[in-house]
Order: structure tokens, then sequence, then C-alpha cells
């Protein structure tokens, strides 16, 4: 169980490949952005703080999005074990009947 698990996390998906994507772009244009807007302005404002917080939530968000897609990986395989395993007893409860 707990290999078939670890190849899973070897193997990267074509989303989980966006995603990095996706998240590497949000954290460098978004430094870059704030980084502009505070050299243009070199004091520490509300608007400043609100972006430097929206940014983060953003990252954040980001990040939520990969844990949820791994944890649906991992239970999808969880579930084809567990599917596997009703249909034994299944199959068991079948044959003990046949033997009473």
């Amino acid at each position: 169980m707990f290999r078939n698990i670890a190849r899973k996390f070897q193997r990267a998906t074509i989303f989980e490949k966006l995603l990095l994507i996706v998240g590497i772009l949000v954290g460098i244009f978004g430094f870059w952005f704030i980084n502009r807007v505070y050299l243009n302005e070199p004091v520490v404002s509300w608007q400043f703080l609100i972006a430097v917080f929206l940014w983060l939530l953003l990252i954040f968000i980001v990040i939520l999005t990969d844990s949820n897609e791994s944890i649906k990986e991992e239970l999808g395989s969880i579930m084809r074990e567990h599917i596997k395993e009703t249909k034994l007893l299944k199959e068991e409860v079948r044959l003990l009947r046949m033997k009473k």
C-alpha cells in the first residue's frame, strides 16, 4: 500500500506541473510588482500592506490547490483498495454460506 502511494507522489501530473509554473509566476511577478510600488513610494502605507496580504493569500491558495490535488489522488488509490477488499469479503461470505 505504501509503495503504491510513494510511486504516486514521485509522478507529477500535468495539472501539478502547470500549477507549479503558475505558482512560480505568481511569486515572481507579485514580488516584482510589490517591490516596484515600494520603490515608487518607500513608505509603508495601507495600500502596500493590502497588496502584500493579497499576494500572500494568492500564494496560499496555490499551495492549497496542490494539496487538494494530492489528497484527491491518494484517496483514489485508497478507494480502489477498499473496493478490492470489499469484493474479497463478499466472495468469502458467499463461500461460507455455501459450506453451511
